[in-house]
This record gives C-alpha cells, sequence and structure tokens, in this order.
C-alpha cells in the first residue's frame, strides 16, 4: 500500500508534458505525461519549480550510499541493473520555485542542501537534474526506503536540513552547478536590475524592461551546463516585474534623501577624505623608492623627476630621507 503512496505522489508532482526518452542517446522528446511515464527516463521537476531533488551516483553499488552518508531515507532509488549506477530521490512536501524574486530565501537553502548532499553521496557535479531513472518503468531496479516512515521520503527543508553542514557560500558563475546556477543568475541579475532600471523609468517602459531584462538573463546563462531557456526566462520575467514594482522613481527619490543628507555625506566626505590621504602616501613612498633606484642606477634628479612626473625638489627630498 505504501509503495502504491509513493508512486500516487511521484505522478501527481511530475509536470504535465514531461521530457522523456528510452534512450538518452536519441535526445528527449515532449510527451503527455500518461505517455511520459512509459520511458525509461522522465523530467521529475515542472519548470519551474523544484519537487524533487535527485542525485546521480555513477558507481556500483551507490545504492545505500544515502544510508553510508548518515542521509534520512530518499524517497526512492532506481537502480540501473547493468552497472549498480543510481539516482537517488528526495522529495519536497512543500515545493520551492526556481525563479521567484520575491521568495528567493527557501531557493538558496535548497542549494546549499543540494550541494552539502551531493558531497555527501559523492554524486555527480555534472548532472542536470533535468531527467530522473523513470521509477515506474520495469527496466530499473527500484527500491523504496521510506515506505515505513510517516513522511514517505518527503520533507520540507528544515528537515533535509539537519542531516548536513550547509556551506555559507556557493560557487559562483561557470562553477555553478545544480540549483546554484539558479541561485548565481538570480544574484547577478538583480544586482543588475536595481541600477539598470533608473533608463527605462519612462510611460509605457515596462515592456522595453522586461525585454532588457531577458536578454541580460541568457547574457548570463554561462554555466558550464547551461539552465534551460525556460528557466531563464521565468527568472527574467520574475525579477522585470518585482524591480519594477519596488523600485520606482519616488522610491529613488526617498532612498537619495534618507541616504544623503549632509551629515551622512560629511562622515563619507571625511572617511574619503582619510583614505585618499592613505593613498596619496602610498603612491609617494612608492615613488620614493623608486626615485632612490634610479639615483644609485646613476639617473640625474632633473631625470627622475621627469620620469615620476614630480618636481625635481620633491626629488631632493626623498634623496635626502633615503640617504
Amino acid at each position: 500500500m505504501s509503495v502504491a503512496i509513493q508512486l500516487d505522489l511521484f505522478q501527481a508532482l511530475l509536470p504535465i508534458k514531461p521530457y522523456c526518452t528510452d534512450e538518452l542517446s536519441s535526445g528527449l522528446v515532449i510527451r503527455g505525461k500518461t505517455s511520459a511515464l512509459q520511458k525509461r527516463y522522465i523530467q521529475h521537476n515542472p519548470p519551474p519549480v523544484l519537487a524533487f531533488m535527485v542525485y546521480d551516483l555513477d558507481r556500483p553499488d551507490s545504492a545505500l550510499a544515502w544510508n553510508d552518508a548518515n542521509l534520512p531515507p530518499p524517497a526512492w532509488v532506481s537502480v540501473n541493473p547493468e552497472n549498480g549506477h543510481c539516482h537517488v530521490a528526495y522529495g519536497l512536501i512543500a515545493p520551492v520555485a526556481r525563479t521567484d524574486a520575491a521568495r528567493a530565501a527557501p531557493l538558496r537553502l535548497a542549494a546549499a542542501i543540494e550541494a552539502a548532499y551531493g558531497e555527501k553521496l559523492a554524486a555527480d557535479r555534472g548532472y542536470s537534474g533535468l531527467i530522473t531513472k523513470n521509477p515506474m518503468h520495469p527496466h530499473w531496479h527500484v527500491y523504496y526506503p521510506a515506505t515505513e516512515a510517516a513522511n514517505f521520503g518527503y520533507y520540507d527543508l528544515a528537515e533535509l536540513a539537519e542531516y548536513a553542514t550547509l556551506s555559507k557560500t556557493l560557487p559562483k558563475g561557470r562553477e555553478s552547478a545544480g540549483l546554484g546556477r539558479n541561485v548565481s543568475l538570480f544574484d547577478d541579475l538583480r544586482k543588475w536590475a536595481y541600477r539598470a532600471i533608473r533608463a527605462h523609468w519612462r510611460p509605457g517602459g515596462f515592456a522595453a524592461w522586461q525585454l532588457a531584462v531577458l536578454e541580460k538573463s541568457e547574457a548570463l546563462n554561462q554555466f558550464a551546463e547551461p539552465l534551460p531557456y525556460a528557466e531563464i526566462k521565468a527568472t527574467a520575467k520574475s525579477v522585470s516585474k518585482w524591480t519594477w514594482q519596488n523600485f520606482t522613481p519616488a522610491g529613488f527619490r526617498d532612498y537619495v534623501e534618507r541616504t544623503h543628507t549632509p551629515e551622512i555625506q560629511a562622515k563619507r566626505g571625511k572617511i574619503g577624505g582619510v583614505r585618499s590621504g592613505e593613498v596619496r602616501a602610498e603612491n609617494a613612498n612608492e615613488k620614493a623608492a623608486r626615485a632612490h633606484e634610479m639615483s644609485r642606477q646613476g639617473m640625474k634628479q632633473a631625470e627622475i623627476a621627469r620620469t615620476l612626473g614630480v618636481h625635481r625638489n620633491t626629488v631632493s627630498n626623498w634623496l635626502k630621507v633615503h640617504n
């Protein structure tokens, strides 16, 4: 009975029209859910939502790697009978949006969990996470380790986080993998958007703004395994909408008024002046050392002054101090 519940949960969370195939070498096709469930490989997460966290273990006898790594029982493990390689899958009680600019915190937590579990399982970091070994296909040997558990292998993020030490930072740019790509894209895109939106503050500017954000998101999708177009399009749509609603001309004027008072500006000027003085001193010390070295090589003070772009008297003073 519990296995039947597992399969019902799996089917309920699948995309309406998943990517699927019987042979990876033949490429992927899009089919209705009923037809796709007849294929060996199937897309398990609906775009752009994370319902399952799946790990690809490309080594023999890896079906119990989750137990060896002291991780909770997964929803299912699909094993290739030919080589023992497998997919280990955890279900999420509350699926996480991968493109919602207003709810980035759950995505960051999910990405940190994915990275930590992947490390503990020694999973393939190159796995894109798009399709999985279909647990309903008879080709695979499928295990359901959590059939006796109340949650059937479906967890909330807080529960999953208890089983691993999570990193506070994730790889950026081309080093990003899995959900880390979504986080990296979102962070880079929103930081760009906060400034770029000002060029589109005009009546009817929203359509042009949406297009600009989409073009920027495509340019940022330079990961070793790029994100699917559907995901970057959804991320761009969310970021463009959120920034348009929250970064307004009136809000910007209020921000400037709050952060550029005479008192704050004076304080910034004082800090900047101190730092500028430090930089000038560092440059002068460096030039003085160079002047001393040039003098040792036999250069005349006038020639040293011309080379360093300073007055001859300055060179004379430097050399007196160094000598």
